[in-house]
């Protein structure tokens, strides 16, 4: 339960409407719902396909920053503070999108040839909270996955797993879809693991914590002897 939640406080908060727990509720809600996202599109070859990929993408940063944040856990730790402002640049340049701690960028072939791909967007939104510091890339993207496949694409990883030749830190979907089983088993891992992050701990280390001692490749050694293969 959000701990500024104002329903069921009755009579008392509306005939005060300068407690503080009231002013506290309407800054929380205003934080979580006042994101602005700035869009940046060339100056030539903007095709109707351009556009809706670019309000689509809008539109999925303004519904999943409060999402996403409340997946990690985030603002629970010091100097987390929800971004004001995205902005997210389309251009011409080699891969796919990435986010440089200022932007997002997305490349406008990608958009062409994947039109339906407006999903990678939530996957740098979770590179805009984590910000972390000395962790694994294969973490950070691990878990930029795990919330793009599991919560916003509903499971689907779209890939096929052979737990026989895979490992956990391969990174992306790989890594995505086995913190998915180590949540499903674990709730509140993926909280621990972002907390463990932010303070600049071993995740490794906390995953274990968090799962009963059992390491990372424990867990993955359990998937892989009940499902070699999977899709």
């Amino acid at each position: 339960m959000n701990p500024f939640d104002l329903q069921g406080r009755g009579e008392r908060a509306k005939a005060d409407p300068m407690n503080p727990l009231v002013l506290a509720g309407l800054l929380w809600v205003a934080q979580a719902v006042a994101l602005e996202v700035k869009v940046v599109l060339p100056e030539q070859g903007v095709d109707d396909k351009l556009k809706a990929f670019a309000a689509k993408s809008e539109a999925l940063l303004k519904e999943w920053e409060p999402k996403v944040a409340e997946a990690l856990g985030f603002g629970a730790h010091p100097g987390e503070v929800h971004p004001a402002a995205i902005t997210i640049i389309f251009r011409e340049m080699k891969g796919v999108a990435y986010w440089d701690g200022k932007a997002i960028h997305v490349a406008t072939q990608w958009v062409s040839s994947h039109p339906e791909d407006s999903g990678l967007v939530v996957h740098e939104l979770v590179h805009v909270l984590q910000a972390y510091r000395k962790v694994p890339g294969w973490f950070t993207e691990g878990v930029a996955d795990y919330i793009r496949f599991q919560l916003l694409e509903k499971g689907r990883f779209g890939i096929r797993l052979d737990l026989a030749k895979l490992k956990p830190r391969d990174s992306y979907r790989v890594t995505g879809w086995f913190l998915a089983q180590a949540e499903a088993k674990h709730p509140g891992l993926i909280r621990k693991l972002h907390a463990a992050a932010k303070q600049g701990r071993d995740v490794e280390q906390a995953f274990a914590d968090h799962c009963q001692g059992r390491t990372i490749d424990q867990f993955w050694a359990s998937l892989a002897a009940v499902a070699p293969a999977q899709k």
